[in-house]
């Protein structure tokens, strides 16, 4: 067993080089930039690990009985989990309700489906209508720096895009995430509301309660703005009398 690890490792370490000897070959014949080609080796050497680790975890969890993966899967992503307020709100659901075991697969499914995006340093990113967890690396965004186990794009469930939060972001190193987008969600929730109507009801009323509280925020900060704009208008009025 373990020669059998030690010859999957070189074959991996052989697969590797022979990429990064094409990808020199590519920059050698189109004269590229040498700054650009320093930035485009410190990325496949990066993501070689994450690459690796990522096929490691996904066969390991394929080979699990349903049971085990579930467990798994939460005990892996139980922390951002807990970080985003709607699927916080399910866990929380489950204990009292007596389908409780159908709001923690629809929680099990949703982790499975997350889908892993990498992104260069200084590259700047961002979609409406998806979440991110930072796996790895340095993000700003809205003025802050997000580090490995951040989340934002929690709102993503919702359909008007002028509530959402701001979601363009750049990575300030070499980063990994994780992402869900809506579409995926809602599929999924589909689904599970088959033999879980329940489950519909309550992520359609925790929507509605926050497109409320950003519309009325939205709204509030249109108003703030018109009356700030209006008095302007006033006083520079007044300094032309004057």
């Amino acid at each position: 067993q373990v020669s059998d690890i030690v010859a999957h490792l070189g074959h991996e370490e052989q697969v590797f080089r022979s990429k990064m000897d094409e990808l020199n070959h590519m920059m050698e014949d189109r004269n590229v930039d040498p700054e650009l080609r320093r930035r485009l080796r410190i990325f496949f050497w990066s993501n070689k690990a994450s690459q690796r680790r990522g096929r490691q975890r996904q066969q390991l969890i394929a080979e699990l009985s349903p049971g085990l993966q579930g467990e798994v899967v939460m005990e892996f992503n139980r922390k951002w989990i807990e970080k985003v307020s709607l699927l916080a709100k399910v866990l929380l659901w489950s204990e009292s309700s007596e389908h409780g075991d159908m709001f923690r697969a629809f929680v099990v499914d949703v982790s499975l489906k997350l889908h892993p995006s990498v992104h260069a340093q200084s590259e700047v990113f961002g979609t409406p209508h998806v979440l991110y967890i930072c796996m790895l690396g340095l993000v700003s965004r809205k003025g802050r720096v997000h580090r490995t186990g951040a989340v934002w794009g929690a709102d993503f469930m919702l359909v008007d895009s002028e509530l959402l939060e701001p979601f363009e972001s750049r990575a300030l190193t070499y980063t990994e995430l994780t992402t869900l987008d809506r579409s995926t969600f809602m599929e999924l929730l589909k689904t599970h509301t088959e033999n879980c109507p329940e489950l519909r009801q309550k992520v359609r009323q925790f929507c509605c309660w926050l497109a409320f509280q950003r519309a009325f925020i939205v709204e509030a900060k249109s108003r703030l703005a018109r009356t700030a704009g209006s008095s302007f208008r006033s006083s520079s009025r007044h300094t032309l009398v004057l």
